[in-house]
């Protein structure tokens, strides 16, 4: 027999609890690419379309980072690739991210798979020039009219050329490619090639700010109610934990890893992504001293808070880490408890932020 859906309805106590402090998780910011450089003459990339979670370009942020012949779980690589390496996006798998590598030149290299926790996005790594002699940026690739000046050695990046006019269209970078100075056409015979700069792409402060308003706490918890009782029938996870986690890690489903990734729970891509790919951000961390510090991390992308819920549950269902919590899955109080002993979080007052919640909002009744 079907139950009918639920409606949880806010209490005036509950109302008055709307500002609790979200973790960082909700605090995180997106990492965006900072252009795109495919022309009609690269065509040495795999035609694979990248999933839309996926920037176009990544790079290497360890010393030795493992490219695998599959997106199996094998730990055998078939190369090792050098901090910095610039890797062009192919496609996602269930594991592993298929890319393409290119050398210090710019050029392509080995095809393979990588693991997300390797690798950050990055700028792109190819068509990078540089000014030879003084010369002049003009605003189409015929016009003779002046937008800017350039110096001898100024950064550029083409993204498209002419030949009938011997004009590239280029981005054009400060000295030190903190940033996107201007964009126009440029006489190719006043550049030469460039070797890609070294950096990644920064961040931007998407962080949404203030407390959640009545209605939108109202139309979460709707939501939130009926898929994490579709995952707790699956999994036996008590639904009453998992909205909880869900309000606390995503500040009611307004962070920007739940906006840009229907990720609610801070689910980390090691070694596994989600069904809409991966997604990288800046995050806080607690260590094991209690102290915050700042890092950036690769997490899950999903299609729905539905499928963000289901891999949730999965997750506490299957690692044997959790089995304590398991077993007293009938009582959410200490179920949320035992996932803190077990370490589900680094910030020492989870389990009472979780408790709190299920009292302030009643969320047991999802359980019965």
């Amino acid at each position: 027999m079907r139950r009918p859906s639920l409606v949880l309805k806010l209490t005036a106590a509950a109302l008055a609890g709307l500002s609790l402090l979200s973790p960082a998780a909700a605090n995180a910011a997106p990492l965006f690419d900072a252009g795109t450089s495919a022309t009609s003459t690269d065509l040495t990339v795999a035609t694979v379309t990248a999933p839309s979670k996926l920037p176009q370009w990544l790079q290497t942020v360890v010393s030795k980072a493992n490219l695998y012949a599959n997106d199996g779980t094998s730990t055998q690589s078939i190369t090792q690739l050098s901090r910095n390496t610039f890797l062009r996006v192919i496609a996602s798998g269930t594991n592993r991210i298929q890319v393409q590598a290119y050398d210090d030149n710019g050029n392509p290299a080995q095809t393979g798979w990588i693991e997300a926790e390797q690798v950050m996005p990055s700028a792109p790594g190819i068509n990078w020039l540089v000014t030879s002699i003084p010369t002049t940026l003009f605003s189409d690739a015929d016009s003779n009219t002046g937008t800017r000046n350039l110096d001898r050695f100024a950064p550029l990046q083409e993204l498209d050329s002419s030949i009938i006019t011997g004009r590239a269209l280029v981005q054009v970078y400060k000295a030190d490619f903190s940033g996107i100075v201007d964009q126009g056409w440029i006489d190719v015979s006043a550049t030469g090639p460039a070797l890609p700069p070294q950096f990644r792409v920064p961040s931007l402060d998407g962080t949404l700010k203030g407390s959640a308003s009545t209605l939108q706490t109202q139309d979460f918890l709707n939501q939130a109610a009926q898929a994490a009782r579709s995952a707790a029938a699956l999994t036996g996870v008590p639904a009453s934990v998992t909205v909880a986690q869900a309000i606390l890690e995503s500040d009611w489903g307004r962070s920007a890893l739940a906006q840009d990734a229907n990720n609610y729970f801070g689910m980390k891509a090691m070694g596994t992504l989600g069904d809409a790919g991966v997604v990288w951000m800046p995050t806080s961390e607690y260590d094991s001293s209690g102290s915050l510090y700042q890092t950036v991390s690769a997490f899950r992308a999903y299609n729905s808070l539905t499928d963000s819920m289901a891999d949730h549950d999965h997750l506490l269902m299957s690692l044997s880490r959790y089995a304590s919590a398991m077993q007293v899955r009938s009582d959410p109080r200490q179920f949320a408890e035992e996932i803190m002993a077990d370490g589900y979080s680094t910030d020492p007052a989870y389990a009472d932020k979780l408790i709190a919640l299920m009292d302030r909002y009643n969320l047991y009744q999802l359980d019965s």
